[in-house]
């Protein structure tokens, strides 16, 4: 008889934050057993669809931290920003939400095209 591994991933906290201009995802792990790694996907009011950012390895540490510098560089009107953390496990992905309000000022806009023009 094969038995079959169940992951339940507990997150017991996924927050968006303002960090200065940036974005700062923070989310708590109390079980991360069979965890690989984690995904942040952002979408915004205007987008059809959530388009992945980053992969984070899972390490067992227990909090997360991932800043989203990389919103203002087309600074809209003000709009809600949901952000998706995907948990990968060999059981198949979960999926944990957040939701932030995003209304940059003229100073955040351009500050977002000037960090962009360096990257």
């Amino acid at each position: 008889m094969i038995g079959l591994a169940s992951f339940q991933v507990q997150v017991s906290s996924f927050l968006a934050t303002y960090q200065g201009a940036d974005i700062r995802l923070e989310w708590k792990i109390s079980d991360e057993s069979g965890v690989s790694s984690y995904e942040i996907s952002r979408k915004k009011d205007s987008d059809a669809a959530y388009g992945r950012l980053s992969e984070i390895p899972a390490s067992n540490q227990g909090t997360y931290v991932w800043v989203d510098d990389n919103l203002y560089k087309d600074g809209d009107a003000m709009e809600n920003i949901s952000y998706r953390l995907t948990a990968n496990t060999s059981a198949g992905p979960k999926y944990f939400y957040t939701n932030i309000q995003h209304s940059p000022t003229a100073v955040q806009r351009s500050w977002g095209s000037i960090k962009s023009m360096f990257r």
